[in-house]
């Protein structure tokens, strides 16, 4: 029999299961120690198949622990990518690009295997030096400034939308700053000669490190206040300097949700994210300034270069939303120390977010009689030359908040697969269902009603599907993690309405 048509064609990526966020470029990094192992598994094959089975059969470092679990699919239709999620543990895993193999069935088919690297960082924060740490196998990012806009004081609410109480015991889940400016240095290893050196996995820029620091900086606090500190390293609890121009994050988020539990986890880290790739964008996608700057510097033939520095602060235009072409303006001072010499690039320049969507089209019935079964939602991300993002282009998930002031939190996948409630595979249309029956369970048990208004909450990220074996300057300017759609926003002015909207109502009647 031949092999089952079934690949994952592209890196693996890291999701936070307390938030739901994918880490950015889809990056695991060791300090925080739970992180799920996700992957699109694609049926190539022009024909549906049925009875699929999909497990992970190993991850090529044995410091990653991974819960055993097999996935069963009655069919996958043609052309279809299923999403496929293990829970690690990467508390010792090291540095590196280790291999993860994949095995999948279906009926009449034997078993195939797909095998992609995924990449781990290490970051840890030195206390005494007061600097961050980042190491990769191609070297060192260290990180001595993260100046930043802080959280407004109405950040924290209690589960009425408001802010916690005198005395109160409850852990305020932090939140976002936004960056404005970075110090860093990169420390190659080994030293190198010639005029470039190279990139962290041969893949992202040296940027998206700093990005992955700045996203681990932000999870931490979320991930404390709702897990306690025995979930990630006790050495990443650096902060964020103030930038003393700024304005303040104002993110009031009443009873934002994250889970049928009512926590605020998944808002807090979803706007963590979105600020932490801002330095992405005034940083530029198509070429970092650590590149830029080996690009207008030429050691002299002797000379190995031992680091390479950046000194970056920019201002934002308008606040850092999903999805939205935001401006920043922004300066940068590159420095190459060699051996013999130091070399410097200076640049001034406007940089626009490039992660746009042109609309985000949102169909669900607006009325479901009780006991009809199944709460539905589906999505179009159409993107500024008119396509849509469409199957494994995009991590979705999805929030249905059941009525009333105390509604709860029912997250379910976003999925453009072509099972379920999604009428075809790969069609740029991602579907999400909540089946009421189960959901009344937990309402239940609070004493909630399922009748009345219903809302939905959306958010998209973009997966980075760049083909395994793309010359590394040409992988690194695709970057995965960016927030394409979200219900929250970040807004700079404390006048405005709280920027948690849902994007959809069902009224169950």
């Amino acid at each position: 029999m031949p092999a089952a048509p079934l690949a994952v064609q592209t890196r693996p990526f890291a999701v936070e299961p307390l938030t739901n966020v994918m880490l950015p470029d889809g990056i695991f990094d060791n300090a925080l120690y739970k992180l799920r192992i996700s992957a699109h598994c694609t049926n190539t094959s022009g024909s549906d198949l049925n009875d699929v089975t999909i497990y992970l059969e190993a991850v090529g470092d044995p410091g990653v622990a991974v819960t055993p679990m097999t996935f069963y699919f009655d069919v996958i239709p043609a052309g279809g990518s299923v999403l496929v999620q293990w829970l690690g543990d990467f508390q010792l895993a090291s540095p590196g690009k280790p291999l993860v193999s994949f095995v999948a069935n279906a009926d009449g088919f034997t078993a195939s295997r797909s095998i992609q690297q995924i990449f781990i960082t290490q970051t840890r924060y030195d206390d005494v030096a007061k600097k961050w740490v980042c190491a990769t196998p191609e070297g060192r990012l260290e990180i001595t400034s993260i100046t930043a806009f802080k959280p407004g004081t109405e950040w924290w609410p209690d589960e009425r939308g408001c802010k916690c109480p005198p005395g109160s015991d409850r852990s305020p889940i932090p939140g976002p700053h936004v960056p404005t400016g970075i110090h860093m240095e990169w420390f190659p290893n080994p030293a190198f000669s010639g005029q470039y050196g190279d990139l962290p996995f041969s893949d992202p820029w040296w940027k998206v490190i700093a990005i992955v620091v700045a996203a681990v900086a932000a999870l931490v606090g979320v991930i404390a206040a709702a897990a306690g500190d025995g979930t990630f390293s006790p050495g990443v609890k650096g902060k964020f300097d103030e930038d003393p121009n700024s304005p303040n994050v104002q993110c009031c988020t009443p009873n934002p949700g994250g889970s049928v539990k009512n926590d605020a986890t998944t808002v807090a880290g979803v706007c963590g994210v979105i600020c932490s790739v801002a330095i992405a964008v005034a940083c530029s996608d198509a070429a970092d300034p650590i590149y830029r700057g080996e690009q207008n510097t030429v050691p002299a033939e002797d000379e190995l270069t031992v680091s390479e520095k950046v000194n970056a602060y920019w201002e934002f235009e308008e606040p850092p939303n999903a999805g939205v072409a935001y401006k920043t303006r922004v300066k940068w001072r590159y420095d190459r120390i060699t051996t013999g010499a130091t070399y410097s690039y200076d640049v001034d320049e406007e940089q626009t977010n490039i992660h746009v969507v042109d609309n985000v089209e949102i169909d669900t019935p607006a009325t479901v009689t009780h006991g009809d079964g199944w709460l539905w939602a589906k999505a179009k991300f159409r993107k500024p030359d008119g396509t849509l993002y469409a199957g494994p282009d995009l991590y979705t998930f999805c929030f249905f908040r059941s009525p009333g002031p105390d509604g709860l939190y029912f997250m379910e996948p976003l999925l453009d697969d072509g099972r379920g409630h999604d009428a075809q595979a790969a069609d740029g249309t991602y579907t999400a269902a909540l089946n009421l029956e189960v959901a009344q369970r937990y309402l239940a048990k609070q004493g909630l009603d399922e009748e009345g208004l219903w809302r939905v909450y959306i958010y998209a990220q973009e997966v980075n599907r760049t083909a395994p074996g793309t010359a590394p300057a040409v992988a690194a300017q695709t970057i995965g993690g960016n927030f394409v759609a979200s219900a929250v926003s970040i807004t700079f002015d404390p006048t405005l309405p709280c920027p948690l909207k849902s994007q959809a109502t069902i009224n169950v009647v």
